[in-house]
């Protein structure tokens, strides 16, 4: 099944930093046995809120194949790591037979 997943990320991470956390994120999803179809930086924008002090961050966005099960499973891995600000995982995210 597909699925979009978008991260928000601290907006003053040195590239080689920001770089290191995307990588880490595609190695799970493989590790779970899903597939990364594409990644993007979505660039640095400002929050409705602030999240831990920031009133910006930086968005990444992740085309995902998982089975329902491994997607449950890592985006509970995903929850519990400090180095994301948020995580937003979706069912379609405009792969195909979404």
């Amino acid at each position: 099944m597909a699925y979009e997943l978008t991260v928000a990320l601290k907006p003053d991470l040195p590239a080689a930093s920001a770089k290191k956390i995307i990588e880490d994120i595609e190695h799970a999803a493989k590790e779970v046995g899903g597939a990364v179809e594409k990644v993007e930086s979505v660039g640095i924008k400002p929050l409705s809120y602030p999240i831990r002090g920031l009133g910006q961050a930086s968005f990444s966005r992740f085309m995902l194949r998982l089975s329902p099960d491994q997607a449950s499973i890592f985006q509970n891995d995903l929850a519990r790591r400090d180095d994301l600000l948020r995580v937003l995982m979706v069912k379609g995210g405009g792969g195909k037979n979404g």
